[in-house]
């Protein structure tokens, strides 16, 4: 029924001339910051100014909107985004928020009741940091939950095994330490069920459940329902391989995106260098291939783990407050997953075929691995104007900053890692490298663009999914700087609400090459816009997260929200 009323809003509003008037627009254009007004012709911004000039600019007859003082921003843009596998975790059925352990075994009973046999009892997207007991469950206490089955929990780096899901990996005691991870042991050397990295481990269970591509291809519809709520326009997939191309192309020839995405193509990198060559030149595109609806963006690689994790590679050990991470190592320094070589194989061949590159980077080691190999390749063919990213990039420090500026490098980062993080990661990291987590106003004052997303992996829900997707709820963390538990990280590092609205708009748009068709308010530009519930530049700064957005146009259509609101005359 949602979806019909939506395809009906969308009827209500075609894609013809409209002129919208008494609001309060936020254009985002250096020449004119507000406006009052502006006209929508073909699916473009065709005027914008104040009420007079723009009625006036109008052809006779033209239909007129009063947004009755309301706020319109630019269409929202989510940089990071991975919404056929966000959808598809909850396929089955909503999957709870779980912040206890007892709770996330109570899903494991329903799992089991309810299972097909023989289908692996799977929890998805479970961190310890968002834990209460800042810890994984262990084997044990899924044994208690699973009635006998193979059950596991994940979260993309790390995986907690019971009992009958080891014996069947046949990982006991003996089990050799694999070099790309960890096994956690207990005190007599048994396995916890804990096991860190090791993808060649863990990546058969993680894709047990399989979909057909019909399957797949309704998740990826009702996800950009999902968002086009929030006043997303556009995204950015940040991981797909050839099956999730194939399911963009088939929505869109079909006719059915309502969101504009750029996908990431994924590449492995393994191997040798040449291997790394090879798989880039066996793709059939590169950057910039497709239309305003579907278009090719980055390729990327996973340079390291995660934060979260404790497989991050840092530039140091991570030291003696590592609990939280179901491991004590104080001379460990993460997973290096990408050889270096490779990785300047990777950007070499990226920069000869006009890929844009990007690569996961979560730790400062990561991160200063990638700019040596952006550096490197720099040196050979300057790459300033190609865009290479670093995504995620968490612990940038001042010699990062600096190279990264110079290179004309771009980094696309997510709030919610500090914001939900930040109170179980400070004694990890300390003082002193939690006073580089996301240095936002650090990187925009160096003249870096950062781009602003939110990682989203799974659940619907916009702002108790992992990770929360709501834009406004995003660039309150941005703003505010502040933790879940209140306090206040690195408040030197706030930005304004005019960077935050551009991190998520136009700053998104440079990502990927279309600044010039999207993200601000200006003439010739896609008519893509968002009506707001509330002033973004006047309410209380603890309000922007409650911010809703009360219509979305996309192209001059209507894609979400009441058609009353803009009734025409």
């Amino acid at each position: 029924m949602r979806r019909l009323l939506v395809a009906l809003w969308a009827l209500a509003l075609p894609a013809a001339d409209a002129v919208y008037h008494n609001g309060k627009v936020i254009t985002l254009s250096s020449g004119r910051p507000l406006a009052e007004a502006f006209l929508v012709e073909n699916g473009r911004f065709a005027q914008v100014g104040s009420n007079t000039g723009v009625l006036a600019a109008a052809k006779p007859g033209t239909p007129r909107v009063d947004l009755r003082g309301r706020t319109v921003t630019p269409g929202l843009n989510d940089s990071h985004t991975h919404p056929i596998g966000a959808a598809l975790s909850e396929f089955d059925g909503p999957v709870p928020v779980m912040n206890t352990i007892p709770e996330v075994q109570a899903y494991i009973k329903k799992l089991a009741a309810s299972a097909p046999a023989g289908r692996v009892l799977f929890v998805p997207k479970v961190y310890s940091t968002r834990l209460a007991e800042r810890r994984y469950p262990t084997r044990y206490e899924l044994d208690a939950a699973s009635a006998g089955r193979e059950a596991m929990t994940d979260n993309g780096y790390a995986s907690v095994l019971n009992s009958a899901l080891l014996k069947k990996l046949g990982i006991t005691k003996e089990t050799k330490e694999p070099a790309n991870g960890k096994i956690i042991r207990d005190q007599k050397g048994e396995p916890t069920g804990l096991i860190l990295g090791a993808g060649q481990l863990l990546g058969p269970l993680r894709a047990s459940r399989g979909f057909t591509d019909e399957e797949r291809l309704r998740a990826l519809e009702s996800m950009q329902q999902a968002y086009i709520k929030v006043g997303i326009t556009s995204t950015i997939d940040r991981g797909q391989r050839a099956e999730g191309f194939r399911t963009y192309q088939e929505l869109h020839r079909r006719g059915k995106m309502t969101v504009r995405t750029s996908v990431t193509q994924l590449i492995s990198a393994q191997g040798k260098p040449e291997e790394v060559r090879r798989e880039i030149e066996a793709i059939p595109f590169v950057t910039g291939f497709g239309d305003e609806w579907f278009r090719v963006g980055a390729i990327k690689t996973i340079v390291d783990g995660g934060i979260l994790i404790g497989t991050a590679y840092l530039r140091e050990p991570y030291g003696e407050h590592t609990q939280v991470y179901g491991y004590v190592d104080p001379d460990y320094r993460g997973v290096l997953n990408v050889p270096r070589e490779n990785l300047i194989e990777m950007a070499r061949t990226a920069s000869r075929l006009g890929w844009q590159m990007t690569s996961h980077t979560t730790g400062g080691g990561a991160t200063d691995a990638l700019l040596d190999a952006y550096e490197a390749v720099d040196k050979e063919t300057p790459i300033k104007g190609k865009r290479f990213t670093v995504t995620h990039g968490n612990f940038p420090n001042a010699e990062a900053i600096r190279r990264a500026a110079r290179l004309g490098v771009a980094f696309d980062c997510q709030p919610q890692w500090f914001h939900f993080d930040g109170p179980a990661l400070a004694t990890v990291f300390g003082p002193d490298r939690s006073n580089w987590f996301q240095p936002l106003r650090t990187m925009l004052d160096a003249g870096i663009v950062v781009a602003g997303g939110s990682d989203h992996m799974i659940r619907y829900d916009a702002r108790r999914a992992i990770n929360a997707y709501h834009p406004f709820y995003s660039m309150w963390m941005a703003i505010s700087r502040k933790m879940a538990d209140g306090r206040i990280l690195n408040p030197e590092q706030k930005i304004t609400r005019e960077e935050a609205l551009r991190m998520w708009t136009l700053n998104g748009a440079w990502l990927t090459f279309e600044e010039n068709v999207k993200g601000s308010i200006e003439p010739g530009k896609l008519a893509d816009f968002t009506l707001l519930s509330r002033d973004f530049l006047t309410v209380p700064e603890d309000e922007i997260q409650e911010i809703e957005a009360v219509a979305t146009v996309v192209g001059g259509r209507l894609v979400y929200g009441d058609p009353s609101v803009f009734a025409m005359r």
